[in-house]
């Protein structure tokens, strides 16, 4: 299915578990919106360092927000206490809702186009990326259940808040400090790449942004990004080239990317919404050509939905996300110990939402 995108918005436009309560008061402000480290220690066997952290996604209105979280809050206990209600359907072209929580969740027309024409794919993601937004990518407009739903759920403040710590773990690498020479950014599984658009103009005032390497094997993502891009002002193959790629071909099964791009040679390497989406032993491969990518000091940035995350079944069930591979912080410690990464060097941040851990791997300095 091709998918038809709109012109993207002017850049004006796109300028736009439970945490401890004792704060060490540490706070940065990435884009406008803080991140707060809330508590913070070091492993004492492996070496990793574990962060909660408290991060404003930039679209809180607290009232709408505590009475969208407590509906969904109690579909999600109902999807629990009905294990056998199924997950939504596309049939030839149509929506199939088979539960009382899919019935409740899609009485919104945008949100019933967002799950039929949409999901999976990068354009599903830039409503709840760009909740400000106005219209779908088909045109039509987006309704107040679905701009509620793009701004307030646990799952869209996710999104948001893992790419707030993307750019987190940028600053205190410190990756794209400035240098003698333009930083190369390798973006695996891109998508439209908003989550590096926004940690690219974050950094405008560090000097020269990275040159971005965006790949992905979707043309339609890459066509998308490279709109988001131009309209950033940024320039094809000076700023950033789009690489047509099938990362398990590429990556995980050979070494292919890593020929093509040259071993370290990326300041970062960041694939923060692929992981979900392979196999343990394919995450360890990519993470050893992602690190393999990287120069002395780069950082590589992944990402993964914590399988204790609240919601999961209304995320599974009710909206009917394809199912993902669900991890825990002590699975994401051991793909980094398969893939030979340095414990030491790596940090894993979670946010006070609980849906992702962001996690982050600094190459040793020459």
């Amino acid at each position: 299915m091709v998918l038809e995108h709109p012109q993207p918005p002017h850049p004006a436009t796109l300028l736009q578990g439970a945490v401890p309560a004792q704060s060490t008061g540490t706070r940065r402000r990435t884009r406008g919106s803080a991140v707060e480290l809330s508590v913070e220690h070091r492993d004492g066997v492996t070496g990793v360092l574990h962060r909660r952290l408290v991060v404003d996604d930039g679209h809180a209105e607290p009232t709408d927000r505590a009475r969208i979280q407590a509906d969904i809050s109690e579909w999600d206990a109902q999807l629990r206490r009905h294990p056998t209600w199924k997950s939504p359907d596309v049939v030839d072209g149509q929506l199939v809702v088979h539960n009382d929580a899919s019935r409740w969740f899609f009485r919104s027309p945008a949100l019933r186009e967002w799950r039929r024409d949409l999901v999976p794919s990068a354009a599903a993601l830039y409503p709840i990326q760009r909740p400000d937004v106005t219209a779908m990518p088909s045109g039509s407009p987006v309704d107040e259940a679905a701009r509620a739903f793009f701004t307030h759920t646990l799952d869209s403040i996710g999104v948001r808040t893992r790419g707030r710590l993307m750019q987190d773990a940028l600053h205190r690498s410190r990756a794209l400090s400035v240098r003698d020479r333009r930083a190369v950014w390798v973006s695996l599984a891109c998508g439209a790449a908003v989550p590096v658009l926004d940690a690219v103009r974050d950094h405008v005032d560090t000097g020269e942004g990275p040159r971005l390497e965006l790949v992905d094997h979707d043309p339609d993502a890459l066509a998308f990004a490279r709109r988001l891009a131009e309209a950033e002002g940024m320039q094809a193959d000076i700023d950033f080239r789009l690489l047509q790629r099938d990362l398990v071909a590429t990556v995980v099964a050979r070494d292919a990317l890593v020929d093509e791009l040259g071993a370290g040679r990326a300041a970062v390497v960041d694939a923060v919404g692929i992981f979900e989406y392979f196999s343990d032993a394919s995450c360890v491969k990519l993470l050893r050509n992602a690190f393999r990518l990287l120069e002395p000091g780069g950082v590589v940035v992944v990402a993964n939905m914590l399988d204790d995350r609240p919601e999961l079944d209304f995320n599974r069930r009710a909206a009917g996300w394809p199912e993902l591979h669900y991890r825990s912080v002590e699975q994401l410690v051991d793909l980094v110990r398969r893939a030979g990464l340095p414990l030491d060097r790596t940090t894993i941040s979670i946010p006070q939402d609980g849906v992702y851990a962001v996690v982050d791997v600094v190459k040793p300095g020459s």
